[in-house]
């Protein structure tokens, strides 16, 4: 027979359960209202219509939330026209794992605070007018495959901190203004590359050796940009490479013709 006291306890823990649930929907919401703040042009109406007190943000438009913790997952806006910065307060949406907001014409920078969603799988923010240069927080994000920051007017480096994430699969930095040389040790720290697109960029100096590293690649492009010398010999070892793209820049040698037949 249950005891009272027992009973007791349990309505305790059901009543804090329920309380922290609100309190975690609540820290949810307040962050999508932040980011739909700063949203300046709405075409459609979109968030105006839906994104509204009076309906639970798990029933709005872009957002799908886990069916354990009622928590929001995924964040997909691509598309909508939309206008604005993206708010800090983005970070604050814990569970997030997908996050798609290509397509529209956000600016400023990428805020630091996008480096707290430690369970983020899929970042874009491709074809907007981001400016400024890519965080370093980026790096925090150990759980990330797919990196889409291209067709922005990014500059400065690539980040080294990005090789922290060893989970990578696809970093497409294409089409910014992206600088300096490729960075060295990239590969060795990023097991699971597959693509890496960085065309259309201001990056200069000679492709690494280290390249060869990267094994599981497939897509290579490193076209429209200042690269000079050789291709290193090493690249033969690329065995999974099935796209390669290197023209418009100072590359010279037989092996870059030898290489671009092959493939």
């Amino acid at each position: 027979m249950v005891s009272r006291t027992m009973i007791i306890a349990i309505l305790v823990l059901l009543m804090y359960l329920s309380v922290t649930n609100a309190s975690n929907i609540s820290t949810d919401e307040a962050a999508l209202l932040a980011f739909k703040a700063q949203i300046t042009s709405d075409p459609n109406g979109t968030l105006s219509k839906n994104w509204t007190r009076g309906t639970h943000i798990c029933k709005w438009i872009g957002i799908s939330c886990s069916k354990k913790h009622k928590r929001v997952t995924s964040l997909d806006l691509k598309s909508f026209g939309f206008r604005g910065s993206i708010a800090k307060e983005i970070g604050n949406l814990s569970f997030l794992n997908f996050f798609d907001i290509g397509n529209n014409s956000f600016h400023g920078q990428i805020p630091d605070e996008i480096g707290n969603l430690r369970r983020l799988n899929y970042l874009s923010l491709q074809m907007n007018n981001l400016t400024d240069q890519i965080p370093e927080s980026l790096g925090f994000l150990t759980r990330l495959q797919v990196l889409d920051l291209s067709e922005n007017d990014l500059f400065g480096n690539v980040p080294f901190s990005i090789s922290n994430v060893s989970s990578l699969k696809i970093i497409d930095l294409g089409f910014n203004r992206i600088s300096g040389n490729l960075p060295r040790g990239f590969c060795a720290r990023l097991p699971n590359l597959q693509g890496l697109f960085l065309s259309k960029n201001q990056l200069a100096g000679q492709i690494p050796s280290e390249l060869n590293q990267c094994t599981q690649l497939i897509y290579l492009s490193l076209s429209y940009n200042q690269l000079t010398g050789s291709l290193p010999r090493d690249m033969w070892n690329l065995t999974k490479l099935q796209e390669l793209y290197l023209g418009w820049n100072n590359i010279t040698g037989i092996l870059v013709l030898s290489l671009i037949i092959s493939s």
